[in-house]
């Protein structure tokens, strides 16, 4: 029952492609927010979607993040090309949202509200969730440490309930956020 919980391609799994889609499509709907940055964000969000149901190696030989399907002589040009302008893509708003989240932190003091207080959570939560994603491959490839089932599972069971938390705890964050109230003259 576990396995079936928490595969790679199980509930939780279908779930989280569920969620970053909605989160996309919530994002296009959200009017106080600019119109460019609502762009942004449900790019991201469906990129994320795409991400999850492995979209990101469906058309192509391999998986486009991967710095050796940019290297490798079996990937054809115009594959190459097409990922590279993808990817490209992805960096450039991700980049552009981060600038928008340090200035929505920094400057506005954005951490101090209920919606930045929440944002938070799934901003930290990504790198982490990818880490333990990653952690035993890793400790097996450099070390030969293998982990015993019960802690495969649990690292699984973590890492895809991780994954699925996220989109919700953005859509939670777009729930909560109002359009700022007119400063007194």
């Amino acid at each position: 029952m576990f396995t079936l919980l928490f595969f790679e391609r199980g509930p939780f799994e279908q779930l989280s492609i569920v969620l970053w889609a909605l989160l996309g499509a919530a994002l296009l709907l959200k009017r106080p927010l600019p119109l460019c940055l609502r762009l942004a964000m449900a790019a991201v969000a469906f990129a994320f979607a795409a991400r999850e149901a492995d979209l990101h190696k469906a058309y192509t030989v391999m998986s486009i993040t991967k710095i050796k399907f940019y290297w490798s002589p079996e990937v054809p040009l115009p594959q190459k090309l097409a990922g590279g302008l993808v990817l490209l893509t992805l960096i450039a708003l991700l980049v552009f949202l981060t600038v928008q989240l340090y200035g929505y932190v920094v400057r506005r003091r954005g951490l101090l509200t209920p919606v930045g207080q929440v944002m938070a959570l799934p901003v930290l939560m990504l790198p982490v969730s990818k880490v333990i994603d990653r952690l035993s491959s890793h400790l097996y490839e450099m070390f030969q440490i293998v982990f015993p089932l019960t802690v495969q599972q649990l690292i699984a069971a973590f890492e895809e309930g991780m994954e699925m938390a996220i989109p919700l705890l953005f859509l939670v964050a777009l729930l909560l956020h109002r359009e700022a109230p007119p400063r007194a003259p």
